[in-house]
């Protein structure tokens, strides 16, 4: 019963962040002249993906243990409710009988905000130290929230929050292990090094967030409280096109990588384990290693579905009435 009062809340709570008043200005930041980011990686094709079909994740959530392809949720209540909080109206990019979308049709936040975020992840003994405040690094922008109702993503997705400066500072491994069995996720599952928080591929209704969600041309936008983050891959993350780059960190300390093998080749969760990662040679720390890490990729789940390692939880500020973190 007490467990139920606590998603009725949480659910109240994100409604009452969604029913803001539009007007809310930029609290930082510059709204810049320059032209939107165009969010090309998600609309070239590859050998191994055809962006006009990429298929939807509708309520892939596994609660009892993980399987690929699908979140390993810690609390399916999270990605279970009935009111829906995000995007009111489904998308015409969006085919719900074949179950895919058309990213390329996809309509983006319009308008620029340029920041100067802090970010920083250095080693501290047997740590890695994370620390900033939640606003994307110079020369990574931000669309313009909350939506302005003459955007064509209005329509679609009336996001009210405005992107507010956060409070960040956690330590993860620095030199991570598999535990015996692969933890279940929450919503935060790392933070890419741009500075940006990243979330599962699961909206709260347990729609693939990345299709009926609305984003910037960056792939993110501000939650109630107003941090920014996404949900897949960006075009703006640093090294997101080099081959096997370390482009974040997950919160049990794995690296997140770019999804271009050392060849080249664009991977997909096909090729990726339940977690949604694999074992290859990558730069970590200055050393070519082989070691375990996960892909960010175009198809659902996206990046991490569940954690190899040992993750530090309520790493982020929680939503409003979110419950605590306790698996």
């Amino acid at each position: 019963m007490i467990r139920l009062i606590i998603h009725c809340l949480f659910a109240a709570s994100l409604a009452v962040g969604y029913g803001i008043a539009e007007a809310i200005a930029q609290s930082a930041g510059q709204v810049s002249s320059l032209p939107d980011i165009v969010p090309a990686i998600w609309f070239n094709s590859s050998a191994t993906l055809d962006p006009t079909r990429l298929p939807l994740g509708n309520r892939k959530m596994v609660v009892d243990a993980p399987r690929k392809g699908y979140v390993f949720a810690c609390d399916p209540f999270m990605y279970s409710m009935t009111t829906i909080i995000g995007a009111r109206r489904t998308g015409p990019w969006i085919d719900e009988r074949s179950m895919t979308y058309d990213v390329r049709r996809k309509v983006f936040d319009r308008g620029r905000v340029d920041w100067n975020g802090h970010f920083s992840a250095v080693p501290n003994g047997n740590w890695r130290l994370i620390t900033g405040d939640g606003l994307p690094i110079a020369g990574v922008p931000t669309g313009i929230f909350p939506v302005p109702n003459q955007d064509p993503a209005y329509q679609y997705d009336r996001n009210p929050n405005a992107i507010t400066a956060q409070n960040i500072s956690i330590s993860i491994p620095l030199n991570p292990v598999f535990g015996p069995a692969p933890r279940c996720v929450y919503k935060e599952v790392g933070i890419t090094l741009d500075g940006v928080q990243l979330h599962t591929g699961l909206d709260s209704s347990g729609r693939d967030e990345n299709a009926f969600e609305l984003n910037d041309t960056c792939n993110g936008k501000p939650q109630p409280g107003g941090g920014y983050h996404r949900h897949a891959l960006s075009e703006c993350t640093p090294h997101i096109r080099e081959r096997n780059a370390v482009v974040g960190y997950a919160l049990d300390g794995f690296a997140l990588t770019s999804p271009y093998d050392a060849d080249g080749r664009e991977l997909t969760s096909e090729v990726l384990d339940e977690c949604h990662g694999t074992t290859s040679e990558i730069v970590w720390d200055g050393r070519k290693v082989s070691m375990y890490h996960y892909v960010l990729t175009r198809d659902f789940p996206y990046s991490v579905a569940c954690f190899k390692g040992t993750p530090t939880r309520s790493a982020f500020s929680p939503l409003p009435g979110a419950p605590p973190q306790t698996k």
